[in-house]
Order: structure tokens, then sequence, then C-alpha cells
């Protein structure tokens, strides 16, 4: 089970004080002819279909990336430290864009494009097959990934040694939703646990396969009775959303979602479970819920608008955000704002800034609860690039948008409406 020690009820007015902490301690070597400047690449599809998620998470880049480089006594972030500003020895970070398109064979020109412009890392914000393209080109380069959005947890399985994802993964997700379950069941409401699931293809087909079995096994463990393989509840067809007599008292659903319409379908089944079982959305397109009428099933999630509103440090960069780019801070921005923080976190402790030294030291790389715009317990990466302090929420519908109601020490009210 998720320890949640790290994560306190009130969060201290501290950014990122670990990211620039060197350039205060008067024992480090100075470096030789520091660069002025130093890139980081940011691969995000600024055309086609997803062309506003490119730009949002451009401009959450772009945050950070002001954030390292100029002094701003105003904000009450230690970021910059003083007037040394931008990394150690007053290297100034900038920003190159490659445009995917969302499409995988984009990947491979943008990226070595971009290295060859002096990138010597690279932040990924885009879809999981774009996601997938990009880990296997960065390591043949050698620089290493910063993964915004991924989630999947079969990026694990391809031994790729500098692509480094900073969400939650879907495993992770699943215990947070049991977690959820195991508080309601001091009064023995949940017994059973059923999967609700669609037919997607392809890259999204093989995460939803494993997010299925991470289910099963993590229920089982958990010690709930799991639904047979031929009580799946259906999320695409023509019976889409339809429990068909397969939910009862007693049994709680986990429903995958990897599209919108796959959404819709979760929360039309939530409709008509409502006061038989709770539907939780879980997977890569839990934000859709955001789209649909009469939202009532709950959802899994990496990020929270309702947590950051009372989260002091997100406040204020949500403020420095609305200022800069006259709009509101989205969950993409977010992603995409720590995903270049922590390679510029990881820039400045390197040797060098050399493509191994920064790969390096992003492995190294470890911020606590306090240091994070984001409803986790910090930053730090395992051997396989996954996020071992990333954590979830559990978000419920209200009128006026979503209330974080697990876990205890984060959510708006103590009590809990399934």
């Amino acid at each position: 089970m998720l320890t949640r020690g790290l994560r306190p009820a009130v969060i201290a007015l501290v950014l990122a004080s670990a990211l620039l902490m060197s350039a205060c301690t008067g024992g480090d070597t100075p470096r030789s002819h520091a660069p002025a400047t130093i890139a980081i690449g940011l691969l995000v599809p600024t055309s086609g279909a997803n062309a506003a998620l490119g730009q949002q998470a451009t401009l959450g880049a772009k945050l950070a990336i002001e954030l390292v480089n100029r002094d701003i006594p105003a904000q009450p972030l230690p970021l910059p430290l003083g007037p040394g500003a931008g990394l150690r020895n007053g290297t100034k970070l900038t920003l190159i864009t490659g445009n995917t398109e969302s499409a995988p064979e984009k990947v491979e020109k943008e990226a070595t494009r971009l290295v060859e412009q002096g990138a010597v890392g690279l932040v990924v914000a885009d879809t999981i097959d774009v996601a997938l393209s990009t880990g296997r080109v960065t390591d043949l380069l050698g620089v290493s990934l910063v993964d915004a959005l991924s989630t999947s947890d079969t990026f694990g399985e391809l031994n790729r040694i500098g692509h480094f994802r900073i969400q939650p993964s879907d495993r992770r997700m699943v215990t947070t939703a049991l977690d959820m379950l195991h508080r309601q069941r001091g009064g023995g409401q949940y017994k059973r646990i059923v999967t609700a699931v669609g037919s997607p293809a392809g890259p999204l087909g093989d995460e939803a396969a494993a997010l299925k079995n991470s289910i099963e096994d993590l229920s089982l463990a958990a010690g709930y009775e799991v639904a047979g393989k031929d009580h799946v509840v259906p999320l695409a067809g023509s019976e889409a959303g339809q429990p068909g007599g397969q939910v009862t008292k007693g049994d709680a659903v986990l429903a995958i979602v990897t599209s919108a319409a796959e959404a819709s379908a979760a929360n039309d089944l939530a409709v008509k479970l409502k006061g038989t079982a709770p539907v939780i959305a879980i997977g890569p397109a839990v934000s859709a819920l955001d789209l649909v009428k009469n939202p009532t099933a709950l959802r899994a999630s990496g990020w929270s608008n309702e947590f950051a509103a009372r989260n002091p440090i997100a406040q204020v960069v949500a403020g420095m955000y609305e200022q800069a780019f006259h709009t509101k801070l989205t969950e993409v921005a977010a992603d995409a704002f720590m995903a270049t923080l922590v390679l510029a976190m990881a820039m400045d402790q390197s040797l060098d800034y050399s493509k191994q030294a920064v790969r390096n030291a992003v492995q190294q790389v470890a911020f606590p609860a306090t240091q994070t715009i984001m409803p986790w317990n910090g930053v730090r990466f395992d051997g396989n690039g996954a996020n071992q302090l990333a954590a979830g929420v559990i978000e419920q519908r209200v009128p006026n948008g979503y209330l974080v109601v697990h876990p205890a020490e984060l959510a708006a009210t103590p009590t809990l409406n399934l």
C-alpha cells in the first residue's frame, strides 16, 4: 500500500529550492567555460488533431524555463535564488520545439533535429504511441527523455534506459482506487471488483490489457473477489455502458477508459449503477469525463484542479501562468511544467552539460512533495524510469467541478458519498 506520510496537509511555499541549491554552496568547483545557454527540446503536436494539447504543454514548459531563468523577487518562490538567475554559473535555459503531429513516424526526424540544434535532454507530451517511438529514438541518440503524460506500465518492460515517466503508473492508480474502497470496507460494502473495458487497438489496447491484469492481480491481493473474464462490462459496441446484470450490490467497478467515447460509456454505466455500485474511471482518458453530461463516475487522476487551488505553490504557479498567457493552468500544462522542471534540475546537478551526464543526473533526481505542484509524494525514478513517488487521487463530481475524496489527508471533505 502506498505510504502517504510524505504528503503534508499544508504545503510550504517552496517550489524548487533544490533546483538551484548548488548555486549557494561555496564548496562547489566552478565549471570552466560554462555556456551562456543550454537547450531543452520539447516534442509536442503543434499541428493536427492534438494541437491544443501541444499548445498547453508548450506554455507549461515555457513557464518552467522562465522560472529558472529569471530573478522574480515579487513572487514568494525561491526560484531562481538571488542574483544568479539560471543554472549554476548563470547558464540560462532555452526551449526548442519539435512538432510530432501525434504521428510516431515523425518522431525520429524531429528528435534528431532538436539534438543537432543543441538539446541535451528532451521532454515529450503526446499520445502513448508517440511516447513509445520517442523512447526508442532517444535511447539511440543517447539523450534523456522526461515523459510528461505517459502512465502505461508496459514502458517498464521495454528496457529503455533513458525514458523517465513522471506520472503515476496505471498500476499505482489501481492501488489508489483499491485504497479508497478499503476505506469504505469497514461496513462491508464492497466484496467484489468488476472490470469494465472497451476494445482499443494498438498501444492503447496493450495498455488496457495490462491495466485489466493489474486490476485482477491487485484486487485479489487486497482480499477482494474478482469477477471472471466472462463478467467484463463492455465500454464499446452496442452494449457499451450497459451493466447487463453483471453488477450487483456489494460490487465496485473499475472502468478502463482510453478514449472520450469509453469515458462517456463509463459514465453511463455509473448513472445506471448509482446506488448499487460505485464506478471509478481509470486510464489515459479519465479527463474526458469533464466533457460528459451528468458526470457520475469517480475518476483516478494524477492531477486535481481542486487540490491545486488549495496548494500554495500551485496557486502561485497558476497565477503566474494566467498572468503570462491569459488563460487558466490546465492539467497538460502542469504536467509539462513539472517534466521540464525535472530535466532542468538534472541539468543543474550534472557534472557537465553532456547528454550522458544529464541522463545520469535525471536518474538521481529527488524532489520531495513540498517541491511539486502535484498531489504526489515527490519525484524519484526507479531503475525502469518510473516515478516511485507519483501518487494518484480519486475525485468525485460536485456541481462546481471535481473534489478530491481520496486520500483522506488531501480530501476537501472527510465524507465520501458513493
